[in-house]
């Protein structure tokens, strides 16, 4: 009788094909797609504002000629502005989505628009200023944010000024220096906007990594043990459970290693208690050197360590504690003793059945106690007979 293997339902090429073109489009990262999303509709506005300066030039309230050029440099401006940030070449600056040279371009383009419209319509122009300035304020520095501010103020007012003095008729002076009047009270005070919140973002952005590297350092506190450096007993259960599901679900074997240093009891009656915690702390930096980067060792409670060593044989676990013990052989726990070694007993088992945990932690407790029953200094594995 055939066995009904369940399939998983097959993708839709549609989705898949619009995944891809998504892609395709905005990056695979989150913060080029961002980026580029945020070119893109700046490019879109720029469509639609080119789109109302043809319209505006078949009603005469902007020069026929204006809404050619600014479609001339507009599209292969952003077209370029796209191109950098979606290639990744802008993530060699400090700000990867180009946004002051975008605003700086933006004002170059309202400058223009300004001195394009008509008379009595150019005024409008000045609203996009605003937009400007709400883009830039989410990525600039408060100080890019003056300055984008000052360069606004500056660019039209020299449009004002020059234009109002070459063609009166068409630049009325006085209806100039209203309208400057208009920009320098509003842009510094948009301006000023935009710094205050810049500099609160970045101070919460400041309080945010703060608040992060904190959090870090508490959970690593709760999963170390503070003398030792090694994990604790509460972290070391987490990934003794880990295991255990990866070898119910995958078949995942793992060896267990309950280890108890040597007479340490006797080390801290000739030596004091501090050349205890030195032993301590002098196996503990000698298992963190000699054990793989998959092997993890806690301090288990007490002169009582473990050892969990994923997908590892007994004979090879054996392996890793006789490299321990060299490496401990040589260690010196303080120049005060140097004769003082430390030296451990190993009780190996490896989970390798359908029974429970705490089969196997027995299993690895019982063959501590034959290695300390035999002399100390050794490993014994849970089952061998020889042990």
């Amino acid at each position: 009788m055939s066995q009904y293997v369940p399939h998983s339902p097959s993708p839709d090429p549609v989705v898949d094909s619009m995944n891809r073109l998504t892609v395709v489009i905005f990056g695979e990262d989150r913060a080029t797609r961002a980026r580029t999303a945020g070119i893109l509709l700046c490019f879109v506005m720029y469509a639609i504002s080119c789109g109302v300066a043809f319209y505006a030039a078949t009603l005469d309230l902007i020069r026929p000629f204006a809404p050619q050029l600014l479609l001339c440099t507009t599209i292969p401006a952003y077209v370029g502005f796209y191109a950098a940030v979606r290639s990744g070449w802008s993530k060699r600056f400090s700000d990867p989505t180009l946004m002051l040279p975008q605003n700086l371009f933006a004002l170059l383009a309202i400058s223009f628009g300004y001195t394009a419209a008509g008379p009595a319509d150019r005024g409008v122009v000045l609203v996009l200023i605003a937009l400007v300035m709400v883009f830039g304020m989410y990525t600039h520095t408060p100080r890019q944010s003056v300055i984008v501010g000052v360069l606004a103020v500056v660019s039209l007012g020299l449009c004002m000024g020059v234009l109002s003095q070459q063609d009166p008729a068409y630049y009325p002076p006085d209806l100039e220096l209203l309208r400057f009047e208009l920009l320098a009270g509003t842009v510094p005070s948009m301006a000023y906007c935009a710094h205050q919140l810049t500099t609160w973002r970045n101070h919460l952005k400041a309080q945010r990594e703060k608040l992060r590297e904190t959090l870090a350092r508490v959970e690593d506190m709760a999963t170390r043990d503070a003398l030792t450096g090694l994990y604790n007993r509460r972290y070391m259960q987490q990934k003794l459970d880990d295991c255990i599901r990866r070898y119910d679900r995958y078949g995942e074997h793992f060896t267990i290693a309950l280890v108890d240093l040597d007479h340490f009891k006797k080390v801290n009656d000739q030596y004091g208690h501090r050349a205890g915690d030195l032993a301590l702390m002098a196996f503990g930096s000698a298992a963190t050197l000699v054990l793989r980067d998959s092997d993890i060792v806690a301090r288990w409670g007490g002169e009582e360590f473990i050892f969990l060593l994923p997908n590892t044989s007994a004979a090879k676990a054996r392996i890793a504690m006789d490299r321990l013990r060299g490496a401990l052989a040589d260690a010196v726990v303080s120049s005060q003793w140097p004769d003082l070694r430390v030296r451990f007993s190993a009780g190996l088992a490896v989970h390798d059945q359908a029974a429970g945990l705490h089969h196997t932690m027995e299993r690895a407790d019982q063959a501590l106690y034959r290695a300390k029953q035999n002399g100390r200094n050794q490993d014994v594995i849970a089952g061998d007979p020889q042990a």
